[in-house]
């Protein structure tokens, strides 16, 4: 399911991280300056927030109906509608919305610094405005898998344990590591570590409450692939 959101939100930012850069080459072209592409931060946010609530749907309904099948009691009439809520609050929180500001100025800083290698190239403006235009699929591919990849994971997470928040269920949680070469050396340690849900893993020294945890150090969250599993207590 995180695969398939991924690829979904992948595409959307490549798109928006592509039509932000256009727009600041045209602006360049014309005035010599770089400027942040207008309404960037703006179509950033709404596509944080589809992320968001679209991936903490699917995955607080996990939780959901994981106490369901183990004979709790739930009431899920207004779920859906509160896990918006849930996710709306969470992209307007300090910490996304900074990240939201880091993707933008990094957008702009891309361009910035292929100007800058145009130029010392030889080419005039309107070469380098060329040149910097047909990079622009080779600047945004991987990157913006990447976004999708980091945030996609965080909302689940995030929306996981929300979910068990407000069911009231008397949880315990997990990490689940990928299990592959590519996986951190803390978190392939970390597999398999129960706490209780209120309880912050201990991943390499560090506390996070969930695997793309937005307070953690960005070298514990970026590109992680570790999941969450809950335990419903006896």
């Amino acid at each position: 399911m995180l695969d398939r959101l991924e690829d979904q939100f992948a595409r959307r930012v490549r798109a928006e991280l592509a039509r932000a850069m256009r727009d600041m080459i045209d602006a360049y072209e014309y005035t010599g300056e770089v400027p942040l592409a207008r309404d960037h931060i703006d179509r950033l946010t709404a596509l944080y927030q589809a992320m968001a609530i679209a991936t903490m749907a699917v995955f607080g309904g996990r939780v959901v109906q994981m106490g369901k099948d183990g004979g709790q009691a739930l009431e899920t009439k207004d779920f859906a509608a509160t896990m918006a809520r849930i996710a709306l609050g969470y992209i307007a929180s300090e910490m996304i919305r900074s990240r939201i500001t880091y993707v933008a100025n990094t957008t702009r800083q891309q361009i910035v610094n292929a100007v800058d290698r145009g130029y010392q190239e030889g080419l005039g403006q309107f070469g380098v405005a060329k040149l910097v235009r047909d990079a622009v699929p080779i600047m945004t591919t991987a990157r913006a898998a990447m976004i999708a990849r980091t945030e996609t994971h965080g909302a689940a997470n995030y929306g996981a344990f929300a979910a068990a928040d407000e069911t009231g269920l008397l949880l315990d949680k997990e990490w689940i590591s990928a299990e592959d070469e590519r996986t951190r050396d803390d978190h392939a340690l970390a597999n398999g570590q129960i706490v209780a849900k209120d309880v912050p893993f201990d991943i390499g020294g560090e506390a996070m409450m969930y695997p793309g945890d937005p307070g953690a150090e960005a070298a514990q969250v970026i590109n992680c692939r570790c999941a969450m599993g809950f335990v419903v207590r006896d």
